[in-house]
């Protein structure tokens, strides 16, 4: 990891226009390292950009940075990319815009945390135990010798705290703890932080969670699933944005070996997100099964398609029909 946290700071440090970008559908993580590097890239005199394809949810609007993001650019005017939180160089969606922006004729710096990274970039800062990519961060700043403000230390509180559910996963580790507390002390916001991320919810959202608890089944294998129609966003008029963070609610149901959460997005695909807490389940390798990753007790896929209910009815015959006709019960 050293090595190539020295060839990251030798590539930062001989460029002048340094391009960060964000991962599709950004989560607090990708937008703490983000923000995290715009602010001490500029405080090295670096002229610097941070990038995102989506829209930022307004949750985020704590870190008044989020404002700063950009849709469109001319990669080839950057000398330097970096890609946080991106498990893949396709989770940016910028390869649909730029078919050659990773093909490295600009050099780019992967920081990421994901075991299903695939080191798409020049230099790769990939580390799969980390609970969160400002974790990782976190070690890069302290290498490469930037201080931390307390705008630092605030959006590396959001990595963390997006990641760790609130420090509730099983991925919140002492050092993930230690760090929370360093960036608390040097003026890190935790009350904004939380606040908006686990105690702020719209009308909309807790609609739509509603629908997730009413079509959430058990199966005879102890899996724990609901779904999220097109329709159930529509009418409970929600983004799909606000179904963050429902996994990890139904997650909590005791008994469960994993929880599956799908649903369908605006572009035709189905997308299902998996929690679990069992230590024998390898929740990235059923996902990689569809096309996915993640790490092992969360991960996702997306594939397309739609979903479609099917209703499956069962004649039971009463115990004295069945003593009197020898009868069984019929599927239909």
């Amino acid at each position: 990891m050293e090595a190539e946290l020295q060839r990251a700071k030798r590539l930062i440090d001989k460029s002048s226009r340094i391009l960060v970008i964000a991962h599709r559908k950004p989560d607090g993580d990708t937008l703490g390292t983000c923000i995290s590097l715009f602010h001490a890239l500029k405080k090295e005199g670096k002229d610097i950009n941070m990038a995102c394809i989506d829209d930022i949810p307004d949750r985020y609007n704590y870190m008044k940075d989020v404002k700063e993001f950009i849709k469109e650019f001319n990669f080839r005017e950057y000398e330097l990319l970096i890609v946080c939180d991106a498990g893949a160089s396709y989770m940016t969606d910028y390869h649909k815009i730029y078919p050659d922006i990773f093909k490295g004729d600009v050099p780019v710096i992967n920081i990421d945390h994901h075991s299903s990274n695939d080191n798409f970039g020049t230099v790769n800062i990939v580390d799969h135990h980390a609970s969160s990519t400002t974790m990782i961060l976190h070690k890069f700043f302290k290498f490469a010798g930037y201080d931390f403000t307390p705008q630092i230390a605030t959006a590396i509180l959001t990595g963390l705290y997006n990641d760790t559910g609130s420090f509730m996963h099983q991925n919140t580790t002492p050092d993930t703890l230690k760090i929370a507390g360093e960036m608390t002390a040097l003026g890190g916001r935790v009350v904004d932080v939380s606040k908006n991320l686990f105690k702020t919810t719209p009308v909309s959202t807790l609609k739509l969670w509603g629908r997730v608890l009413e079509n959430l089944k058990i199966n005879s294998e102890g899996v724990a699933m609901s779904v999220i129609t097109k329709q159930d966003f529509d009418e409970c008029g929600a983004e799909i944005d606000e179904l963050s963070g429902a996994v990890d609610f139904i997650n909590c149901v005791p008994g469960t070996k994993f929880t599956v959460l799908l649903h369908e997005d605006d572009t035709g695909n189905v997308k299902g997100s998996f929690r679990t807490r069992n230590e024998n389940v390898d929740l990235e390798e059923i996902a990689g099964k569809f096309g996915g990753g993640g790490h092992k007790k969360a991960a996702g896929f997306s594939i397309p398609g739609k979903l479609e209910k099917e209703v499956r009815w069962k004649i039971v015959p009463s115990h004295e029909d069945r003593k009197h006709r020898s009868l069984r019960s019929i599927d239909i």
